[in-house]
């Protein structure tokens, strides 16, 4: 198996930005979504421009237009959307034409629907992040996926990430059990909704790597 990516997701400061990219972090994910999370274009690209290294941008986005996803995406200059809503194949696909990476996040309730998700998508992302379903909507929530529906799951080459739930305690456990392309950690590594805490990131890097 190749090496597990790692994205850290919801930061707000261009400080945290640098620090995680230093400490190897391969994504980092600024929210344009509204939750507690939530920054501008304009704070977006301060935290874009403070990566250093490799580390990719993640612009993350819930039933957002192609054309805003797109107006965005020329002011803060991420390379890659994360749409986790419930946008069409459509959508991705329009993105992908202008240059964009995309990442399709669901959240399915059962594991027939987390196939048929998985069969709709495939072909039209990426990669397809999966993380646990909660009333409270997609992303942060810190709801686990049930690993068990994967068993069974024809992968077909698409990349799968993995969400929800995750922290430096248990991120090792879930690449052993799922074997994830990319693990995806957001509050997990808060000390409060919404507040990075740079200790707890590098905790998850290290234990991720």
């Amino acid at each position: 198996m190749s090496r597990v990516r790692v994205k850290i997701c919801g930061l707000r400061e261009p400080g945290h930005a640098t620090v995680t990219s230093r400490a190897g972090a391969d994504y980092v994910g600024v929210v344009f979504a509204g939750r507690v999370r939530e920054i501008t274009a304009g704070e977006a690209a301060g935290v874009v421009a403070a990566l250093e290294g490799g580390t990719r941008a993640v612009g993350v986005f819930v039933d957002a237009g192609p054309a805003e996803i797109l107006v965005k995406r020329d002011i803060a200059e991420f390379h890659i959307a994360q749409l986790a809503g419930s946008e069409p194949p459509e959508v991705c696909d329009r993105l992908r034409d202008e240059g964009l990476d995309v990442w399709k996040g669901l959240r399915p309730t059962s594991s027939d629907a987390l196939v048929r998700g998985w069969d709709e998508y495939r072909e039209a992302a990426d990669a397809i992040l999966l993380e646990g379903f909660s009333p409270r909507g997609p992303g942060g929530t810190g709801t686990a996926f049930p690993y068990e529906w994967l068993a069974g799951l024809e992968r077909d080459g698409c990349r799968l990430a993995l969400a929800g739930g995750l922290n430096a305690d248990n991120v090792a456990r879930a690449i052993r059990d799922v074997r994830p392309d990319i693990v995806d950690v957001s509050s997990g590594v808060e000390r409060a909704p919404g507040e990075k805490s740079v200790d707890l990131i590098l905790e998850f890097l290290a234990a991720a790597k």
